[in-house]
Parts: structure tokens; C-alpha cells; sequence
């Protein structure tokens, strides 16, 4: 990518030498790394929730998700 502020290589950051911290000429991130459009783990479509319940209501909820999850296969 070409920035007009770039002081090397004609303002082409992908050539400079500073890329190979991950950086241009003004300290800004550039190139590879961090997240991209398709990188990681796919979501499952759950999320995380905390409450608070006795042990026997923790054991009916893990009994009734496990009865979710073999009926919606």
C-alpha cells in the first residue's frame, strides 16, 4: 500500500525495511498480522452467561441443554 507520507522506497510501505516490525514510517501498523476477513474460529452461535444456581438446578440445566442439543441434531 502507497502512503503519501512515507519517507522510502516512492512512499511504498510493503518495501521498506521498518515493515519488518510491523510498522511504517510514522509508527502506524502496517502489512500482515491481527485479525483478517475469514481468520479464526468459527462462531457457534452461543455465548457465555453466569448465574448463580444450587448444585442440584446446575445438574437439570446441564441435563436439559445436553436434551437441546440431541433434539436439534
Amino acid at each position: 500500500m502507497i502512503k503519501q507520507y512515507c519517507t522510502q522506497n516512492n512512499g511504498d510501505c510493503e518495501t521498506c525495511s521498518l515493515v519488518n516490525y510491523g510498522l511504517d514510517c510514522r509508527n502506524n501498523p502496517v502489512g500482515q498480522g491481527g485479525a483478517g476477513r475469514g481468520q479464526g474460529r468459527k462462531s457457534t452461535g452461543r455465548s457465555k452467561h453466569n448465574y448463580y444456581v444450587t448444585p442440584e438446578e446446575d445438574l437439570k440445566i446441564k441435563e436439559y441443554i445436553q436434551h437441546l442439543r440431541a433434539t436439534a441434531k
